[in-house]
This record gives structure tokens, sequence and C-alpha cells, in this order.
């Protein structure tokens, strides 16, 4: 029933395109039972439509965990973002476990970073999600294209356009609500501050790949 729940455009432009072909049929044969199935296209194509709308999956819910996520740090909203990340979550990047940061640690890193920093744009793009519904565990993939200012005690430094890959780690908190659990860099520029002081390296991994360690079902 994926088809049903994650996007009915084609199940409903195909039941639309039908209900035409029937309504050309009438007009060419007069008869009464084409305009019959015309509306009865035109009725399940209204039907599934409601029913995508109405019926919010697991992968729905993640994505807009992230989306609300974007617009928290694009208006540099530590508060609102705060609210979507678990008590014990973990940040860090992929290749360099020894300074990953999680729990109070991890959130007042973010906290401080977020209230340096103001983005002139934020972008996201090629969003991947996938729900364990059995295990409560999820993932997703994206990519995020942000240019800005970063002030630091000596100056206000501005960057253009900075291109991050993370790969975010969820959990079901309670019913029908999920939370980040784990951020991960998975691409990141240079001088990028992380946790412990240290600055990002460029790396030869391809965009948007998995990280070996995931919690996903």
């Amino acid at each position: 029933m994926g088809f049903l729940s994650e996007d009915v455009t084609y199940l409903a432009g195909g039941l639309g395109i039908l209900a035409g072909v029937f309504l050309l049929a009438l007009k060419v044969t007069q008869q009464g039972k084409f305009l019959i199935w015309a509306m009865t296209a035109l009725g399940l194509a209204g039907l599934a439509l409601v029913v995508e709308k109405l019926w919010v999956t697991d992968n729905e819910r993640i994505e807009q965990v992230v989306y609300e996520l974007r617009d928290a740090v694009a208006a540099s909203n530590a508060p609102a973002v705060l609210a979507l990340l678990t008590p014990d979550v973990q940040y860090g990047q992929w290749n360099r476990q020894d300074q990953a940061v999680e729990g109070s640690a991890a959130r007042a890193f973010i906290e401080s970073e977020l209230g340096k920093v103001r983005f002139d744009f934020l972008r996201l793009s090629q969003l991947q999600s996938n729900a364990g519904s059995q295990s409560g565990r999820g993932s997703a993939l994206f990519r995020v294209i942000a240019g800005g200012s970063y002030n630091t005690p000596f100056a206000n430094l501005n960057f253009g356009t900075a291109h991050l890959d993370f790969a975010l780690g969820f959990r079901r908190t309670a019913p029908k609500e999920w939370r980040v659990d784990r951020i991960s860099l998975t691409r990141a520029p240079r001088e990028m501050p992380l946790p412990g002081g240290s600055s990002s390296e460029p790396r030869s991994r391809g965009p948007l790949e998995v990280p070996r360690k995931s919690y996903m079902q």
C-alpha cells in the first residue's frame, strides 16, 4: 500500500487520464456507461488523494522533522533545534568518532555554534528517509547548501556557498513522534568547527553515502 500512502501522483494522474478517455468515448458513442465509468475513475482519484492526505507514514514524519530542523537552523533558533533532538543526541563527523560528543555536551556545542552563525540562505536537497516501524529507529540523508556569516571573538567572517552532507539517526520517542538522536557530518568544508576545537578535512567519500554505523532496520 506504499504507493497509496507515500505518493499518489501517478495513481491519481492515471485515473484522471482514464476518466478523460471515458469522456471522449462518451462524446463519440453517446453511450451513458462511459459517463458512469468516467465519474467512477474521478471518484477513485479523489479518494486516493484524500487517503494520501490523511494517511501520514513514519517516513513522512521523519521528513517533516528534517524540514522543521532546517527552518530552525536557518533562523539560528537554538531552542527550536534542541526541541527536535533527544537528550542523549550524538554529534560528530563520520570518520572522527573520537571527537564526537553526546548528551548535554552535544546540545551545548550545537547551541553555541548556532549563536555564532547567521544564514543568508539555507537550502536542503536530496532528502532520503527510512523508518523502521518495528525497531522504532530511522534515518535521513540530505545535502545542505548554505551561505552567511560566522561571528568570532575577533571578526565577523562571511562565508560563501558551503556544501554539507548529513546523516541523521532518528528514534521514536512517542507514538507518531520522532526525534534526532544522531547527527553525523559526511561532508563538510575544511574550516567548519567540530567538537573539540578542531576543523573538518576534505574527503574523497562519495556524496550521501550511508555511514557504516547505521540505525536503519
